[in-house]
């Protein structure tokens, strides 16, 4: 055991390599774990100053843009709980006319995150879907952090919030409840977005940083269930029995895929922006997680216990929908694929798993020194134990 706790502390290669023919993953995925594990054992993380952010960032645009740029009012963004993000004004030329002061924001790896992708996905799935929905403009990619540092991508900066100005919540989304009479307007907006995006042809040329599970295999749902597995076995403090009682469940209960969508991977509630007077969806952010797999996916990480609210002792799922049923019946209204309760079932037991990978493993391990927010990932490592009983129930419930 204490060997084990050594290695992830300070991985060796011979263990890296064990790992990724254990959890056989995308090339993209195994590349940045891998990254991940190859920083473990650095000294304790310290973001850089705001001057050599602001150098890095000339080279980076300049050498991929024509004419003269000035940065100007760089500053940290608030919001979220993986990636270190600045926003800034750029004066450039975009496509021959000269632009000042477009608002710009720039996302950035820390030594470890909560999450850990790769920025060159994120970039292809932001492109994909800009013509399907609001979506920022990226621009520019250091998807091997050789300008700055750490691997980085900009984008347009989007106006808008993520909850009602009335309303409390906790970070990442949680807890937001909203109105019925924003439910009515953001709910139709919200099911479309999402349909559109399952249903999106995927040419040949699109997305070549992902791997496409085949049609009417299990493919799909091993390739999730080893990346988030090879996650846990990389992150954990503690074994647990429960985790791998439902990585053993999901693998014996793999489903079939019926067609293959992008999977945004985390739509919910904190990761769209909207104008609160005219309840109008801006941005759908935070493309991070996607992947080329089963729509059911998007659909369960919603209905997870996780992001559960309450109006006068009604649950609601995401603080829209009113039960499971709603939900699906938005989405099916919406021109969405005809949605399989089974598989959808099997998905919210894969979403729940993924919480606690994410509470229980990742949270715990990047906050060790080795990110900007160490104080916000270890309060979430606490959401652990009560998704490890949602786990149980979901497994007795299966039986």
């Amino acid at each position: 055991m204490q060997d084990r706790i050594a290695l992830r502390a300070r991985p060796t290669d011979q263990w890296i390599a064990e790992l990724r023919e254990r959890y056989p993953t995308e090339a993209s995925i195994d590349e940045a774990l891998t990254r991940k594990l190859k920083r473990r054992g650095q000294p304790a993380y310290h973001s850089p100053s705001f001057e050599e952010i602001g150098e890095r960032l000339h080279r980076l645009i300049s050498a991929g843009t024509e004419g003269d740029i000035a940065i100007r009012n760089l500053r940290s963004l608030t919001g979220g709980a993986s990636k270190e993000q600045f926003v800034f004004e750029l004066d450039w030329i975009d496509g021959g006319v000269r632009r000042t002061g477009d608002r710009m924001v720039l996302r950035c790896e820390p030594a470890a995150s909560i999450v850990e992708t790769d920025r060159r996905r994120e970039f292809e799935l932001m492109r994909f879907a800009g013509p399907l929905m609001p979506v920022p403009r990226v621009h520019w990619i250091d998807d091997d952090g050789s300008v700055m540092g750490t691997p980085a991508l900009v984008s347009s900066f989007v106006a808008g919030v993520q909850k009602p100005s009335q309303v409390s919540s906790n970070v990442t989304g949680m807890g937001t409840h909203f109105p019925k009479a924003l439910r009515d307007l953001l709910v139709p907006q919200y099911a479309r977005y999402m349909a559109a995006l399952h249903q999106a042809p995927i040419a040949d040329g699109d997305l070549p940083s992902f791997s496409r599970p085949a049609v009417g295999t299990t493919e799909a749902a091993e390739q999730i269930v080893n990346w988030w597995g090879r996650c846990w076995q990389e992150d954990l403090y503690e074994p647990s029995v429960i985790s791998l009682m439902t990585e053993d469940w999901l693998r014996r209960n793999a489903p079939t895929l019926d067609h293959l969508s992008v999977v945004h991977g985390d739509f919910r509630t904190g990761n769209f922006l909207f104008e609160e007077d005219t309840g109008q969806i801006t941005a759908i952010l935070d493309w991070e997680l996607g992947y080329l797999g089963d729509r059911h996916a998007d659909l369960a990480w919603v209905v997870t216990d996780l992001y559960r609210t309450y109006e006068d002792g009604k649950p609601f799922h995401c603080g829209l929908f009113e039960s499971t049923d709603a939900f699906v019946e938005a989405y099916e209204a919406a021109g969405g694929l005809p949605i399989d309760r089974k598989k959808l079932a099997w998905h919210k037991v894969f979403c729940t798993w993924k919480q606690y990978i994410l509470s229980l493993g990742c949270a715990l391990r990047a906050g060790d020194g080795l990110t900007h927010q160490d104080v916000l990932l270890s309060w979430l490592s606490a959401g652990g134990y009560p998704i490890a009983e949602s786990l149980r129930l979901q497994l007795k419930a299966a039986e």
